[in-house]
């Protein structure tokens, strides 16, 4: 997988967020499963982006909210756990690939909001100018979405070379065994999704849905 490759996806997908074309490729499920294709390893790629998913169900882009990129992190968590191929599907190296996906959230999320400041810086520039307003808000707003794609294109390729060096430099030293790292992410991956039952109607509407999951999840541990 060459690195412009992996550039044009990112950049994709950070347009994909709130630019165009908004078909749903920036969220964390599909990011990780393209990202996964690319580098020969699909199931690495949608079981780190189904994590990362759960973990951003609860996040709502309205208005002029903060919210982090997270489709673009996930391409850099993905490319960067594929960057590390004898660990595959390896706990461990999974669960240290979420922490830096969701760390990585922070970085693309502070670069929204210093695209938001730079549009405004150009949109001030663009009403001083004169003759064809119709040219001007073309140009500006594809001058805004070509920054946007850099934007995205440049986290995702930073941080998958960032987090495979902090991946690989980590997983000769975790200490910790795959069935306990496998109960961690099980145990939080069901704290975040219970804490979102009021965000998606609450007990009262959720009820059957909860109900019927902690039933078939007892029904597997039973089987095992």
């Amino acid at each position: 997988m060459s690195i412009w490759g992996l550039a044009a996806l990112g950049g994709l997908v950070g347009l994909d967020a709130t630019a165009f074309p908004q078909v749903m490729i920036s969220r964390p499920l599909i990011a990780g499963t393209l990202t996964g294709l690319l580098f020969g390893a699909p199931a690495e790629g949608a079981m780190l982006g189904a994590i990362l998913e759960i973990f951003d169900l609860g996040i709502l882009p309205v208005g002029a909210a903060r919210y982090p990129d997270s489709g673009t992190a996930t391409v850099a968590a993905v490319a960067a756990y594929a960057g590390v191929p004898q660990h595959a599907l390896d706990p461990g190296v999974l669960l240290l690939a979420v922490i830096f996906g969701l760390a990585w959230e922070s970085v693309t999320g502070t670069s929204t909001v210093w695209l938001r400041r730079l549009n405004e810086r150009l949109v001030l520039a663009t009403q001083r100018w004169h003759g064809q307003p119709g040219r001007s808000l073309e140009r500006l707003h594809l001058t805004s979405m070509l920054i946007d794609f850099v934007r995205a294109a440049a986290l995702a390729v930073g941080g998958a070379l960032l987090g495979s060096l902090l991946l690989k430099f980590a997983a000769g030293r975790w200490l910790f065994g795959s069935e306990v790292v496998a109960a961690a992410l099980a145990v939080t991956a069901a704290a975040v999704m219970g804490a979102l039952i009021s965000v998606l109607g609450g007990w009262r509407e959720r009820r059957r849905a909860l109900l019927l999951g902690i039933a078939c999840g007892t029904l597997l541990l039973l089987l095992r």
